[in-house]
């Protein structure tokens, strides 16, 4: 009993205190500390950092959309007023939009200096960058992108930043810095095709025939068709020796010898076989050179000069010959010597051994420093083919220019010396013997030409 009456004693106070402090009022809330007007003026002064912030961002969404919605007057005068409330320019996105608005408004010129202060703060603003570089490519200024781009190349390996880099490269015939630059702008996008073709410009003019033909290939493949584009893809297989590539036996209906049918070059008819033609792909010098020629460079010499020349150096002399002649009216003065060196050849090949050097003498008197050295020789070729006729006079008579020409050479005084021993004219051999001794007295040939010298000598 006497716990019960505890318990019941201890929830009568209980309630008697909680009713208690319910009912008690509740005290009135602390006076604020009064703060001196110093740090009042230094409280307020991030309100009003935060309210030129707020500013700045409205100011900038505001003018982004209206330059997205191709108000660009618009959008320049409310992102000049973004950029005005931020004069630490720390927000390079407020310059770089009101960059782009002027941009869009044809004032590029307003624009490039929003760019340069962009990476004059932030020099590894990528973005910024490309825009400017790009105003420059308009303008041409092409050393001004390598000195903008080079540096940004470290942040950001892109198709956009190699393009550029290439062009600017290019344009200054940096040519090693552009190839290198057009490659890793290729890898990144293929299917740019003037890309393809600038590198195939740089490969030609460097003598790297086979990448030059493989740019020009995708540069053509990806829609540039132009009758240059063809010209000079003659040239690069031209160089690499690919004259009528792979020839075919082709019917065609209607069609005649140096016309482009299709995929295909008529090189010839066939003798007795109607309508069939021997025909050249297209992956061939002589091919690209008359697609140039269909397509509109026939009044070029050097065009028609190319072409001889596929005909010469595939040996297909009688053609190349009538080619040359009918050029010979209308050859540049500047190409004159090179032209008659080759007309030259072509005169040889049909056996036109006179014509031949009379040509070459042409293209000596055009030209004595490059062409000068190759008389003596064109001497002995002629004078080795009238000894395969077995005219030994006609022979002997070219040994002996070709002699007079080089008079140091013992292998010249020999074959001289042979020839009149053939002819029996002992005395003229023996003298020519006698001057090869004299010239190269350890002679591969020396006791026989003694022991020849005192046979014909006795005699």
């Amino acid at each position: 009993m006497t716990r019960l009456r505890l318990l019941a004693a201890i929830s009568v106070v209980v309630a008697f205190c909680t009713s208690t402090l319910a009912d008690e009022p509740t005290p009135p809330p602390a006076a604020p500390e009064l703060t001196d007007a110093k740090t009042e003026t230094s409280d307020a002064a991030p309100k009003e950092d935060a309210k030129e912030e707020d500013a700045g961002e409205k100011f900038f969404g505001e003018g982004r959309d209206a330059l997205f919605a191709g108000k660009y007057e618009e959008a320049i005068d409310l992102l000049k007023q973004a950029v005005a409330a931020d004069p630490e320019k720390t927000r390079t996105s407020y310059r770089l939009y009101l960059a782009r608005a002027h941009r869009y408004a044809g004032q590029e010129d307003q624009a490039g200096p929003l760019l340069k202060e962009i990476l004059a703060v932030a020099p590894d603003h990528v973005e910024a960058g490309r825009l400017l570089a790009e105003i420059y490519a308009k303008a041409e200024k092409w050393q001004e992108i390598l000195d903008v781009m080079k540096p940004l190349l470290k942040y950001r390996h892109d198709y956009p930043t190699y393009h550029l880099l290439a062009e600017a490269s290019y344009h200054l015939d940096k040519h090693d810095e552009a190839r290198r630059y057009y490659r890793e702008a290729i890898k990144l996008n293929s299917e740019n095709a003037r890309d393809h073709y600038q590198l195939g410009n740089i490969c030609l003019s460097q003598n790297l025939f086979a990448r030059a033909t493989e740019a020009y290939e995708a540069a053509l493949r990806l829609g540039i068709d132009s009758p240059v584009l063809h010209y000079k893809l003659a040239s690069a297989y031209f160089n690499q020796k690919n004259y009528f590539g792979r020839i075919r036996l082709i019917t065609v209906k209607s069609g005649e010898a140096g016309e482009i049918n299709g995929s295909w070059y008529l090189i010839e008819p066939v003798a007795g076989q109607e309508h069939r033609f021997r025909a050249a792909p297209k992956n061939s010098a002589i091919y690209h050179v008359a697609k140039a020629i269909a397509d509109g460079l026939d009044d070029r010499p050097d065009i028609h000069l190319l072409r001889a020349n596929i005909y010469l150096n595939a040996r297909r002399f009688q053609k190349a010959y009538g080619m040359f002649g009918q050029l010979a009216a209308t050859v540049p003065e500047d190409d004159e010597a090179l032209f008659y060196f080759y007309y030259a050849q072509s005169a040889f090949g049909v056996g036109k051994f006179e014509e031949y050097l009379s040509l070459l003498d042409k293209a000596i008197e055009c030209d004595e420093e490059a062409y000068g050295a190759t008389r003596g020789d064109a001497y002995l070729l002629v004078a080795e083919q009238f000894n395969q006729q077995g005219e030994l006079e006609k022979y002997i008579e070219y040994l002996g220019k070709a002699v007079q020409e080089s008079p140091r050479t013992a292998s010249l005084h020999l074959k001289l010396g042979n020839a009149y021993q053939e002819t029996r004219q002992y005395p003229l051999a023996i003298a020519q013997w006698q001057m090869v001794l004299d010239l190269e007295p350890e002679h591969a040939q020396r006791t026989q030409l003694l022991n020849l010298v005192e046979k014909f000598r006795s005699q």
